[in-house]
């Protein structure tokens, strides 16, 4: 099955403690940590110093991509390293390629790069060339949810599918029932849900209904 991975942009720990039980059906749970510095609010735990145990338990119980939306995105990385994440998302705007790829080159688990629409293509090839995986965004405004689709997105599936056929490509964003068969058709292969899957009254069933499209 192509994944398509329920994003949560924590606001409590009881916030947290009520979506588990509801997200069990899905293998991976994507987290945006988001410092209120890199985009203009922030999240919940978005430093974890003393990892809270409502995190724990997410690490314990899934898989965990980590969205480091932070203004110094390396010392969040080692904390949630600590806290047991397994795969770790950059963005070229708050890290220079050189500290990136150190940080890659001695890293265990899965790294991905992501950059706004509005850096450059070439900016953002720099990074793919050392990064695990891509993910690229479908909304023009980082850190929110239920935005609609950035169709910069398209042009720039295109160009990174043909410059690197081999990685995986992610999108983040403007995920839904209504953009989900394009996006798949034009060459990603996994998906970040928000507000389409978590935002729901029933988040099985919208993951179901996803994933019926782009089989």
């Amino acid at each position: 099955m192509i994944p398509i991975v329920p994003a949560i942009i924590p606001t409590s720990a009881k916030q947290i403690e009520a979506l588990l039980p509801k997200l069990l059906f899905s293998p991976e749970i994507h987290i945006d940590v988001v410092d209120g510095k890199f985009v203009p609010f922030s999240s919940w735990p978005y430093y974890p110093v003393g990892i809270p145990k409502d995190v724990r338990q997410i690490t314990d119980s899934f898989t965990l991509e980590v969205d480091l939306m932070v203004e110094k995105p390396l010392e969040a990385a080692d904390a949630w390293l600590e806290a047991g994440a397994d795969m770790l998302v950059f963005h070229t705007e708050t890290i220079n390629l050189e500290a990136f790829k150190r940080f890659v080159d001695n890293s265990k688990i899965s790294i991905g790069i992501s950059a706004s629409n509005d850096t450059s293509i070439d900016t953002l090839k720099s990074y793919v060339e050392v990064a695990d995986y891509i993910q690229l965004m479908g909304i023009a405004k980082i850190g929110a949810q239920g935005l609609p689709l950035d169709e910069r997105l398209f042009e720039r599936i295109a160009e990174l599918r043909k410059s690197f056929p081999k990685h995986s490509i992610t999108v983040d964003g403007s995920v839904n029932k209504n953009t989900i068969a394009r996006i798949a058709m034009a060459g990603a292969d996994r998906f970040i849900c928000g507000s389409a899957i978590v935002g729901t009254d029933n988040p099985r069933l919208a993951h179901t209904e996803l994933q019926k499209i782009i089989s």
